[in-house]
């Protein structure tokens, strides 16, 4: 089954991307991958993107970063995952405004649950 949407993973390790691979493949999205913020940007202007997951080691304690790809992309959900959580971490991610804050040990089912109702929603 092949639809039309797109997520754009960006992290540094590709751990996400690998596992998001089969739920991908199963729901017919495609799935772009960036390394860093640079190249996420460039696929942000240049790529129809209908869900973005980003690491939140990417953005290196610089949450507000997060207004600038709101601001390029205003309706674009953001799913941020966190390998470890802190309060402070979600507390500066979550007043950010984005779709799903998803810590790792939570397992690939509910990051995946969150990029349907995204991509659906």
């Amino acid at each position: 089954m092949k639809t039309d949407k797109t997520i754009l993973v960006a992290e540094k390790e590709r751990k996400l991307s690998t596992s998001l691979r089969e739920f991908s493949d199963y729901k017919g999205y495609a799935l772009l991958k960036a390394v860093n913020l640079r190249e996420m940007l460039l696929m942000l202007q240049e790529e129809r993107v209908d869900v973005l997951v980003l690491d939140a080691d990417l953005l290196e304690e610089d949450y507000g970063f997060l207004s600038v790809i709101k601001g390029m992309e205003k309706d674009l959900p953001l799913i941020i995952c966190a390998e470890i959580n802190t309060p402070e971490l979600e507390s500066e991610i979550r007043r950010q405004r984005i779709f799903y804050y998803h810590i790792n040990s939570f397992g690939m089912e509910d990051l995946q649950v969150a990029i349907s109702n995204a991509i659906n929603g």
